[in-house]
Protein backbone atom coordinates (compact mmCIF):
# COMPACT_ATOMS: atom_id res chain seq x y z
CA UNK A 1 0.00 0.00 0.00
CA UNK A 2 1.58 3.55 -1.00
CA UNK A 3 1.83 6.23 1.16
CA UNK A 4 0.47 9.26 0.55
CA UNK A 5 2.61 12.11 -0.89
CA UNK A 6 3.70 14.87 1.45
CA UNK A 7 6.17 16.46 0.20
CA UNK A 8 4.05 19.73 -0.46
CA UNK A 9 1.97 20.19 2.98
CA UNK A 10 4.52 22.33 3.86
CA UNK A 11 5.65 24.53 1.43
CA UNK A 12 2.50 25.18 -0.34
CA UNK A 13 -0.64 25.89 0.99
CA UNK A 14 -3.86 25.60 -1.26
CA UNK A 15 -5.96 27.91 0.82
CA UNK A 16 -8.53 25.04 0.62
CA UNK A 17 -9.16 25.63 -2.77
CA UNK A 18 -7.76 22.21 -4.42
CA UNK A 19 -7.50 21.89 -7.79
CA UNK A 20 -8.92 25.25 -8.36
CA UNK A 21 -5.49 26.73 -6.11
CA UNK A 22 -2.97 27.34 -8.96
CA UNK A 23 -5.65 29.36 -10.95
CA UNK A 24 -6.76 31.29 -7.53
CA UNK A 25 -3.50 32.43 -6.71
CA UNK A 26 -2.48 33.17 -10.85
CA UNK A 27 -5.81 35.29 -11.26
CA UNK A 28 -4.73 37.30 -7.93
CA UNK A 29 -1.45 38.12 -9.09
CA UNK A 30 -3.13 39.23 -12.79
CA UNK A 31 -5.20 41.33 -10.84
CA UNK A 32 -2.60 42.94 -9.47
CA UNK A 33 -0.47 42.98 -12.43
CA UNK A 34 -3.51 45.08 -14.00
CA UNK A 35 -3.65 47.75 -11.17
CA UNK A 36 -0.24 48.51 -10.92
CA UNK A 37 0.28 47.79 -15.18
CA UNK A 38 4.55 48.24 -14.35
CA UNK A 39 7.01 45.94 -12.87
CA UNK A 40 6.82 44.73 -9.75
CA UNK A 41 9.29 42.28 -7.71
CA UNK A 42 8.04 41.04 -4.20
CA UNK A 43 10.19 39.25 -1.33
CA UNK A 44 8.71 36.46 0.57
CA UNK A 45 10.73 35.80 4.32
CA UNK A 46 14.11 35.54 3.81
CA UNK A 47 15.11 33.55 6.21
CA UNK A 48 13.48 30.51 8.44
CA UNK A 49 13.30 30.14 12.39
CA UNK A 50 16.11 30.91 13.99
CA UNK A 51 17.68 32.42 11.15
CA UNK A 52 18.30 36.25 12.36
CA UNK A 53 17.45 35.99 16.04
CA UNK A 54 19.19 32.52 16.69
CA UNK A 55 18.22 32.05 20.32
CA UNK A 56 14.45 32.91 19.36
CA UNK A 57 14.59 29.05 17.53
CA UNK A 58 12.00 27.03 19.83
CA UNK A 59 8.14 26.86 18.84
CA UNK A 60 8.90 29.09 15.88
CA UNK A 61 7.69 27.97 12.35
CA UNK A 62 7.81 29.82 8.96
CA UNK A 63 5.29 32.05 8.51
CA UNK A 64 5.52 33.40 4.84
CA UNK A 65 5.12 37.54 4.39
CA UNK A 66 1.11 37.79 3.72
CA UNK A 67 1.40 39.44 0.56
CA UNK A 68 3.87 36.59 -1.09
CA UNK A 69 1.34 33.65 0.63
CA UNK A 70 -1.88 36.10 -1.14
CA UNK A 71 0.08 35.82 -4.32
CA UNK A 72 1.89 32.48 -4.70
CA UNK A 73 0.61 29.84 -1.48
CA UNK A 74 4.17 28.96 -0.95
CA UNK A 75 5.01 29.18 2.40
CA UNK A 76 8.91 28.92 1.95
CA UNK A 77 12.02 31.26 3.21
CA UNK A 78 14.17 33.14 0.05
CA UNK A 79 11.88 33.20 -2.56
CA UNK A 80 11.21 36.19 -4.42
CA UNK A 81 7.97 36.96 -7.23
CA UNK A 82 8.83 39.37 -10.31
CA UNK A 83 5.60 40.70 -12.43
CA UNK A 84 5.93 42.42 -15.45
CA UNK A 85 2.59 43.02 -17.34
CA UNK A 86 4.32 44.68 -20.30
CA UNK A 87 6.81 41.79 -21.07
CA UNK A 88 6.32 39.60 -23.98
CA UNK A 89 8.42 37.02 -22.55
CA UNK A 90 7.22 35.83 -19.47
CA UNK A 91 5.23 37.86 -17.10
CA UNK A 92 5.89 36.03 -14.04
CA UNK A 93 9.19 34.57 -12.49
CA UNK A 94 9.40 32.57 -9.47
CA UNK A 95 13.22 33.29 -7.85
CA UNK A 96 14.43 30.53 -5.36
CA UNK A 97 17.37 29.11 -3.59
CA UNK A 98 19.28 26.08 -5.20
CA UNK A 99 18.35 22.36 -4.16
CA UNK A 100 20.20 21.14 -0.80
CA UNK A 101 19.79 17.56 -0.89
CA UNK A 102 21.77 18.32 2.98
CA UNK A 103 19.58 21.19 4.28
CA UNK A 104 17.10 19.06 3.34
CA UNK A 105 18.08 15.94 5.52
CA UNK A 106 17.65 18.68 8.53
CA UNK A 107 14.83 20.69 7.69
CA UNK A 108 12.64 19.05 5.05
CA UNK A 109 11.74 19.55 1.18
CA UNK A 110 11.94 22.63 -0.34
CA UNK A 111 12.02 24.06 -3.60
CA UNK A 112 14.82 24.96 -5.54
CA UNK A 113 16.78 25.20 -8.44
CA UNK A 114 19.82 23.15 -10.05
CA UNK A 115 17.49 20.37 -9.96
CA UNK A 116 15.39 19.45 -12.76
CA UNK A 117 12.22 17.85 -10.90
CA UNK A 118 12.32 20.27 -8.05
CA UNK A 119 11.66 22.97 -11.33
CA UNK A 120 9.37 20.57 -12.59
CA UNK A 121 7.42 20.64 -8.89
CA UNK A 122 7.30 24.34 -8.62
CA UNK A 123 6.39 24.75 -11.47
CA UNK A 124 3.57 22.01 -11.34
CA UNK A 125 2.42 23.67 -8.16
CA UNK A 126 2.56 27.04 -8.41
CA UNK A 127 1.64 27.56 -11.90
CA UNK A 128 4.42 29.59 -12.21
CA UNK A 129 6.38 28.41 -15.29
CA UNK A 130 10.05 30.34 -15.38
CA UNK A 131 11.46 29.76 -12.26
CA UNK A 132 15.31 30.92 -11.54
CA UNK A 133 18.03 30.74 -9.46
CA UNK A 134 17.30 34.04 -6.73
CA UNK A 135 21.10 34.99 -7.51
CA UNK A 136 20.42 35.84 -11.03
CA UNK A 137 17.50 38.49 -9.46
CA UNK A 138 19.62 41.73 -9.86
CA UNK A 139 20.37 40.90 -13.16
CA UNK A 140 17.03 40.33 -14.89
CA UNK A 141 15.38 43.17 -12.49
CA UNK A 142 18.46 45.41 -14.26
CA UNK A 143 17.50 44.00 -17.92
CA UNK A 144 13.71 43.98 -17.27
CA UNK A 145 13.81 47.73 -15.47
CA UNK A 146 15.96 49.16 -18.23
CA UNK A 147 13.72 47.66 -20.87
CA UNK A 148 10.46 49.16 -19.79
CA UNK A 149 10.01 52.19 -21.49
CA UNK A 150 8.04 53.51 -18.04
CA UNK A 151 11.41 53.60 -15.48
CA UNK A 152 9.10 52.66 -12.36
CA UNK A 153 9.49 49.63 -10.51
CA UNK A 154 6.82 48.12 -7.63
CA UNK A 155 7.28 47.18 -4.22
CA UNK A 156 5.81 46.03 -0.85
CA UNK A 157 6.48 47.87 2.28
CA UNK A 158 4.40 49.13 5.14
CA UNK A 159 3.46 52.64 4.32
CA UNK A 160 0.98 54.51 6.02
CA UNK A 161 -0.21 58.42 7.75
CA UNK A 162 0.95 58.80 11.74
CA UNK A 163 0.09 62.03 13.22
CA UNK A 164 -0.39 63.43 9.85
CA UNK A 165 2.77 62.95 8.59
CA UNK A 166 3.63 60.09 6.17
CA UNK A 167 5.62 57.21 7.48
CA UNK A 168 7.33 53.44 7.46
CA UNK A 169 7.21 50.67 8.86
CA UNK A 170 11.21 49.90 8.77
CA UNK A 171 11.95 47.20 11.10
CA UNK A 172 11.15 44.32 8.63
CA UNK A 173 12.18 42.63 5.78
CA UNK A 174 10.25 44.17 3.90
CA UNK A 175 11.95 48.02 4.18
CA UNK A 176 14.91 45.92 4.32
CA UNK A 177 14.47 44.49 0.63
CA UNK A 178 12.87 48.09 -0.16
CA UNK A 179 16.04 49.59 0.55
CA UNK A 180 18.39 47.36 -1.25
CA UNK A 181 16.14 48.25 -4.26
CA UNK A 182 16.60 51.60 -4.07
CA UNK A 183 20.30 50.88 -3.96
CA UNK A 184 19.61 49.20 -6.81
CA UNK A 185 17.93 51.98 -8.74
CA UNK A 186 20.59 54.17 -7.86
CA UNK A 187 22.93 52.23 -9.75
CA UNK A 188 21.00 52.33 -12.70
CA UNK A 189 21.17 56.34 -12.96
CA UNK A 190 17.16 56.14 -12.25
CA UNK A 191 15.98 59.23 -10.12
CA UNK A 192 14.51 57.53 -6.52
CA UNK A 193 10.47 58.53 -7.35
CA UNK A 194 11.06 55.17 -9.54
CA UNK A 195 10.55 53.07 -6.59
CA UNK A 196 6.92 52.52 -6.01
CA UNK A 197 4.45 51.26 -3.51
CA UNK A 198 2.36 48.30 -4.34
CA UNK A 199 0.53 48.24 -0.47
CA UNK A 200 -2.54 49.72 -1.56
CA UNK A 201 -3.70 48.18 -4.49
CA UNK A 202 -2.43 45.20 -2.90
CA UNK A 203 -4.60 45.41 0.03
CA UNK A 204 -7.38 46.92 -2.00
CA UNK A 205 -7.38 42.91 -3.70
CA UNK A 206 -6.00 41.33 -0.56
CA UNK A 207 -8.83 42.26 1.74
CA UNK A 208 -12.10 41.22 0.50
CA UNK A 209 -12.36 37.60 1.34
CA UNK A 210 -13.07 35.07 -1.17
CA UNK A 211 -15.26 32.15 -0.77
CA UNK A 212 -12.52 30.08 0.55
CA UNK A 213 -11.25 32.75 2.99
CA UNK A 214 -14.58 32.80 4.58
CA UNK A 215 -15.02 29.09 4.95
CA UNK A 216 -11.36 29.14 6.22
CA UNK A 217 -12.32 31.52 8.46
CA UNK A 218 -15.43 29.96 10.04
CA UNK A 219 -13.12 26.73 10.47
CA UNK A 220 -10.58 28.78 12.48
CA UNK A 221 -13.48 29.99 14.67
CA UNK A 222 -15.30 26.56 15.38
CA UNK A 223 -12.25 24.88 16.66
CA UNK A 224 -11.80 28.16 18.65
CA UNK A 225 -14.81 27.96 19.99
CA UNK A 226 -14.52 24.16 20.89
CA UNK A 227 -11.18 24.61 22.92
CA UNK A 228 -13.23 27.29 24.61
CA UNK A 229 -16.11 25.02 25.59
CA UNK A 230 -14.09 22.09 26.58
CA UNK A 231 -12.25 24.43 28.81
CA UNK A 232 -15.18 26.37 30.13
CA UNK A 233 -16.76 22.49 30.98
CA UNK A 234 -12.98 21.66 33.06
CA UNK A 235 -12.32 24.70 34.32
CA UNK A 236 -12.47 23.40 37.68
CA UNK A 237 -9.46 21.46 37.70
CA UNK A 238 -7.01 24.70 36.67
CA UNK A 239 -4.88 26.62 39.62
CA UNK A 240 -3.04 29.06 37.65
CA UNK A 241 -3.21 31.12 33.66
CA UNK A 242 -0.87 28.69 33.16
CA UNK A 243 -2.54 25.55 33.52
CA UNK A 244 -5.54 27.52 31.35
CA UNK A 245 -2.67 28.31 28.71
CA UNK A 246 -1.38 25.00 28.16
CA UNK A 247 -5.08 23.50 28.24
CA UNK A 248 -6.69 26.12 25.95
CA UNK A 249 -3.90 26.03 23.07
CA UNK A 250 -3.53 22.29 23.32
CA UNK A 251 -7.15 21.55 22.53
CA UNK A 252 -7.20 24.27 19.48
CA UNK A 253 -3.46 22.89 18.32
CA UNK A 254 -4.89 19.62 18.38
CA UNK A 255 -7.37 20.16 15.38
CA UNK A 256 -5.50 22.46 13.29
CA UNK A 257 -1.78 21.83 11.69
CA UNK A 258 -1.32 25.55 10.78
CA UNK A 259 -0.62 27.03 14.66
CA UNK A 260 -2.26 29.96 16.93
CA UNK A 261 -3.16 32.87 15.86
CA UNK A 262 -0.62 35.02 18.34
CA UNK A 263 0.10 34.34 21.90
CA UNK A 264 -2.74 33.90 23.93
CA UNK A 265 -3.54 36.45 26.53
CA UNK A 266 -5.09 34.28 30.23
CA UNK A 267 -5.60 37.09 32.34
CA UNK A 268 -7.15 37.08 36.25
CA UNK A 269 -8.30 39.98 38.21
CA UNK A 270 -6.36 42.95 37.91
CA UNK A 271 -4.42 41.52 35.42
CA UNK A 272 -7.15 41.60 32.78
CA UNK A 273 -6.99 45.09 33.29
CA UNK A 274 -3.40 44.93 30.95
CA UNK A 275 -4.21 45.06 27.52
CA UNK A 276 -1.53 43.52 26.28
CA UNK A 277 -0.88 40.86 29.20
CA UNK A 278 1.44 37.92 28.56
CA UNK A 279 2.76 37.35 31.62
CA UNK A 280 0.36 34.14 32.11
CA UNK A 281 1.60 32.80 35.42
CA UNK A 282 -0.55 33.56 38.25
CA UNK A 283 -2.68 32.18 40.49
CA UNK A 284 -6.58 32.51 40.24
CA UNK A 285 -9.11 33.35 42.83
CA UNK A 286 -12.51 32.44 43.03
CA UNK A 287 -13.84 35.86 43.09
CA UNK A 288 -12.07 37.31 40.32
CA UNK A 289 -13.37 37.79 36.43
CA UNK A 290 -11.15 36.06 33.95
CA UNK A 291 -10.06 37.76 30.33
CA UNK A 292 -8.87 35.28 27.49
CA UNK A 293 -8.12 36.46 24.50
CA UNK A 294 -7.18 33.47 22.33
CA UNK A 295 -7.36 32.04 18.47
CA UNK A 296 -5.81 29.63 15.72
CA UNK A 297 -5.32 29.87 12.61
CA UNK A 298 -6.89 27.59 9.79
CA UNK A 299 -4.89 27.80 5.88
CA UNK A 300 -3.79 31.11 5.96
CA UNK A 301 -7.09 32.95 7.68
CA UNK A 302 -7.73 33.44 12.13
CA UNK A 303 -9.92 33.10 14.93
CA UNK A 304 -9.13 36.24 17.07
CA UNK A 305 -11.36 35.81 20.52
CA UNK A 306 -11.77 37.36 23.57
CA UNK A 307 -14.34 36.13 26.17
CA UNK A 308 -14.39 37.43 30.07
CA UNK A 309 -15.77 35.16 32.90
CA UNK A 310 -15.99 34.49 36.66
CA UNK A 311 -13.95 32.08 38.02
CA UNK A 312 -16.47 30.97 40.03
CA UNK A 313 -18.40 29.75 37.09
CA UNK A 314 -21.43 31.81 38.22
CA UNK A 315 -21.19 35.95 37.89
CA UNK A 316 -21.73 37.86 41.04
CA UNK A 317 -24.80 41.13 40.73
CA UNK A 318 -22.08 43.69 39.82
CA UNK A 319 -20.10 41.38 37.29
CA UNK A 320 -23.14 40.40 35.76
CA UNK A 321 -24.25 44.08 35.43
CA UNK A 322 -21.20 45.61 33.82
CA UNK A 323 -20.53 42.26 31.39
CA UNK A 324 -24.10 42.88 30.22
CA UNK A 325 -22.92 46.52 29.48
CA UNK A 326 -20.36 45.71 27.55
CA UNK A 327 -22.22 42.88 25.78
CA UNK A 328 -24.61 45.71 24.99
CA UNK A 329 -21.90 47.39 23.10
CA UNK A 330 -20.95 44.50 21.30
CA UNK A 331 -24.24 43.81 20.11
CA UNK A 332 -25.09 47.72 18.79
CA UNK A 333 -21.91 47.54 16.89
CA UNK A 334 -23.18 44.26 15.31
CA UNK A 335 -25.76 45.89 14.00
CA UNK A 336 -24.21 48.72 12.51
CA UNK A 337 -21.67 46.76 11.38
CA UNK A 338 -22.09 46.87 6.73
CA UNK A 339 -20.05 47.78 3.55
CA UNK A 340 -19.80 51.59 3.46
CA UNK A 341 -19.51 52.38 7.05
CA UNK A 342 -15.93 53.37 8.77
CA UNK A 343 -14.55 51.55 11.42
CA UNK A 344 -14.43 54.95 13.04
CA UNK A 345 -18.38 55.21 13.01
CA UNK A 346 -18.62 51.54 14.79
CA UNK A 347 -16.19 53.30 17.42
CA UNK A 348 -18.74 56.24 17.70
CA UNK A 349 -21.39 53.72 18.12
CA UNK A 350 -19.47 51.56 20.33
CA UNK A 351 -18.15 53.81 23.19
CA UNK A 352 -21.52 55.78 23.12
CA UNK A 353 -23.57 52.49 24.48
CA UNK A 354 -20.59 51.34 26.80
CA UNK A 355 -20.24 54.87 28.31
CA UNK A 356 -24.32 55.84 28.17
CA UNK A 357 -24.34 51.90 30.01
CA UNK A 358 -21.55 53.02 32.88
CA UNK A 359 -23.98 55.64 33.79
CA UNK A 360 -27.21 54.71 33.21
CA UNK A 361 -26.89 51.35 34.54
CA UNK A 362 -24.30 51.46 36.91
CA UNK A 363 -23.77 54.92 38.21
CA UNK A 364 -27.76 55.82 38.87
CA UNK A 365 -27.86 52.56 40.64
CA UNK A 366 -25.48 54.06 43.04
CA UNK A 367 -22.12 52.98 41.61
CA UNK A 368 -18.42 54.48 41.53
CA UNK A 369 -15.97 53.75 38.90
CA UNK A 370 -12.39 54.82 38.14
CA UNK A 371 -11.32 54.02 34.33
CA UNK A 372 -8.10 53.34 33.43
CA UNK A 373 -8.30 55.16 30.32
CA UNK A 374 -10.65 58.50 28.72
CA UNK A 375 -13.16 58.05 26.85
CA UNK A 376 -12.36 54.58 25.43
CA UNK A 377 -9.47 52.12 26.02
CA UNK A 378 -8.77 50.55 22.54
CA UNK A 379 -10.18 50.95 19.12
CA UNK A 380 -13.30 48.84 18.69
CA UNK A 381 -12.14 46.59 15.12
CA UNK A 382 -9.43 46.00 13.29
CA UNK A 383 -9.12 44.32 9.82
CA UNK A 384 -8.33 40.41 9.58
CA UNK A 385 -7.38 38.60 6.74
CA UNK A 386 -3.80 36.86 5.90
CA UNK A 387 -2.90 38.70 8.73
CA UNK A 388 -4.62 38.64 12.24
CA UNK A 389 -4.00 42.58 12.19
CA UNK A 390 -4.76 42.90 8.50
CA UNK A 391 -4.22 46.02 6.20
CA UNK A 392 -1.79 49.12 6.96
CA UNK A 393 -0.59 48.94 10.42
CA UNK A 394 -1.24 52.65 10.92
CA UNK A 395 -4.76 51.78 10.69
CA UNK A 396 -5.65 54.87 8.56
CA UNK A 397 -8.28 52.18 6.92
CA UNK A 398 -10.46 53.47 10.18
CA UNK A 399 -11.73 56.16 8.22
CA UNK A 400 -12.58 54.60 5.00
CA UNK A 401 -15.91 52.90 4.05
CA UNK A 402 -15.69 49.53 4.67
CA UNK A 403 -15.99 47.10 1.30
CA UNK A 404 -18.01 43.72 1.31
CA UNK A 405 -15.84 41.12 2.46
CA UNK A 406 -13.80 42.77 4.87
CA UNK A 407 -13.35 40.67 7.95
CA UNK A 408 -13.08 42.85 11.42
CA UNK A 409 -12.79 42.41 15.10
CA UNK A 410 -15.62 43.23 17.62
CA UNK A 411 -14.13 44.09 20.87
CA UNK A 412 -15.27 46.22 23.06
CA UNK A 413 -14.25 46.92 26.36
CA UNK A 414 -14.41 48.10 30.11
CA UNK A 415 -11.29 48.45 32.44
CA UNK A 416 -10.87 50.12 35.76
CA UNK A 417 -12.35 50.32 39.56
CA UNK A 418 -15.57 49.49 40.28
CA UNK A 419 -18.13 49.28 43.83
CA UNK A 420 -21.28 49.12 44.27
CA UNK A 421 -23.55 48.12 46.56
CA UNK A 422 -26.54 45.62 45.26
CA UNK A 423 -29.19 43.90 47.40
CA UNK A 424 -27.69 44.56 50.84
CA UNK A 425 -24.29 43.56 50.08
CA UNK A 426 -20.94 45.91 48.55
CA UNK A 427 -19.10 44.52 45.37
CA UNK A 428 -15.66 46.47 45.36
CA UNK A 429 -13.20 44.67 42.60
CA UNK A 430 -10.97 45.86 39.79
CA UNK A 431 -12.26 44.61 36.35
CA UNK A 432 -11.26 43.92 32.69
CA UNK A 433 -14.11 42.93 30.60
CA UNK A 434 -13.46 42.40 26.90
CA UNK A 435 -15.65 40.49 23.92
CA UNK A 436 -14.97 39.98 20.92
CA UNK A 437 -16.02 38.50 18.14
CA UNK A 438 -15.28 38.44 13.91
CA UNK A 439 -17.52 39.71 11.62
CA UNK A 440 -17.88 39.93 7.92
CA UNK A 441 -18.59 42.41 5.95
CA UNK A 442 -21.75 42.52 3.65
CA UNK A 443 -24.21 44.75 1.30
CA UNK A 444 -26.65 44.90 3.88
CA UNK A 445 -25.58 43.79 6.85
CA UNK A 446 -22.66 41.63 8.40
CA UNK A 447 -21.98 37.93 9.25
CA UNK A 448 -20.59 36.52 12.61
CA UNK A 449 -18.60 33.90 11.97
CA UNK A 450 -17.67 33.75 15.95
CA UNK A 451 -21.78 33.35 16.85
CA UNK A 452 -20.92 29.74 17.42
CA UNK A 453 -18.38 30.39 20.26
CA UNK A 454 -20.47 31.04 23.68
CA UNK A 455 -20.60 34.37 25.28
CA UNK A 456 -24.00 34.99 26.93
CA UNK A 457 -24.52 34.81 30.71
CA UNK A 458 -26.48 32.17 30.46
CA UNK A 459 -24.64 29.72 28.21
CA UNK A 460 -21.38 30.95 29.97
CA UNK A 461 -22.68 29.81 33.48
CA UNK A 462 -24.19 26.74 32.13
CA UNK A 463 -20.73 25.28 30.78
CA UNK A 464 -19.13 26.30 33.56
CA UNK A 465 -21.57 24.09 35.93
CA UNK A 466 -20.74 20.67 33.73
CA UNK A 467 -23.48 21.69 31.30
Amino acid sequence: MKTKKKVHSGIFRDGGAGASAKRRYRDRRNKLMKKEDSLMVIAGVPYGPGGKTVWAYAHSPTYQEPAMMYLTGINQNNVILLLDPKSKESKEILFVGRKDRIMEFWEGVRFGVGDKKSVKEVQSVTGIKDVRDIGELKEVLKERFLKNKKKSLGTFWYEGTRKGKKTSITTDHNYDFKQKLAGWVREWKAPKTALKNVMENHFDLRLPLDKYDVKNARKAQEITGEGFKMMLKNFGDFKNECQIQGYLEGKMLMNSPFGLSYPSIVASGTNATILHYMKNDDPISKNEMMLIDFGVRWMTMHADITRTFPVSGKFNPMQKMLYEIVLKGQKEVEKAARAGVTVEQLNDVCWRVVNDGLKDKFSDAGGKFKLRYNERPHGVSHLMGEQEHDGDPFRNYATKPMKAGWMISNEPGLYGEFKIRLNGKTYDETIGIRIEDNLVMTQKGCLNLSSIIPKSVREIERLMAGG
